[in-house]
């Protein structure tokens, strides 16, 4: 996540968290007679169910809400960035880049040849300002978690040394297959 989107949630749950409590301390005030609820009026809000412009004011809140909920979840969505990167050194006649994802899903792609790694896919991706290269990979339910470990270590450094990017960091994620892909599933049917 980007630090804008991250400053903006403890906001908005600062916010959140200090309505729900003075709203949980009215409540108590009020069960305990501690309000004097025959002093406050709504006025002509006493009953908007019955006013002819609840059902628009709901309908217009409700849209809001959606378009704000969508908003919100597309910040948090993390950024794929452009791939092509200045390498230092080059001469007169152009500028060295390099394609930083060909790399990185290359990455992912020999650390899937590991024995009990299923398959793999790596992109470059902007997290919390920083440039983060992440492959991710499916392992087998009986995979040997040392052997895993060594190669996605082993593939983080050849993956440091290849792009040369004192920025870019790695983060490898790995998630259990639902099924062993060398345990062969039983036969359903008729005889």
């Amino acid at each position: 996540m980007r630090r804008g989107v991250i400053a903006l949630d403890r906001a908005v749950g600062t916010v959140v968290a200090l309505n729900l409590l003075a709203a949980g301390g009215a409540l108590i005030a009020w069960q305990y007679g501690e309000l004097p609820s025959d002093r406050i009026t709504a006025g002509p809000f006493a009953d908007p169910a019955t006013a002819e412009w609840w059902p628009w004011a709901t309908g217009a809140g409700g849209v809001l809400a959606i378009l704000l909920g969508l908003w919100w979840l597309g910040r948090h969505l993390p950024r794929r960035v452009g791939g092509r990167f200045a390498l230092p050194g080059g001469d007169r006649s152009g500028r060295l880049t390099a394609d930083a994802h060909s790399a990185v899903d290359a990455a992912a792609q020999a650390l899937a040849r590991t024995p009990g790694i299923r398959d793999g896919s790596g992109q470059v991706v902007a997290d919390r300002g920083q440039l983060v290269a992440e492959l991710t990979c499916t392992i087998e339910p009986t995979a040997d978690l040392d052997a895993v470990q060594a190669a996605a270590a082993r593939t983080a450094t050849e993956l440091a040394t290849v792009v040369a990017l004192p920025t870019l960091h790695t983060r490898i994620r790995l998630r259990v297959a639902r099924t062993d892909k060398s345990t062969p599933l039983p036969r359903v049917g008729t005889r």
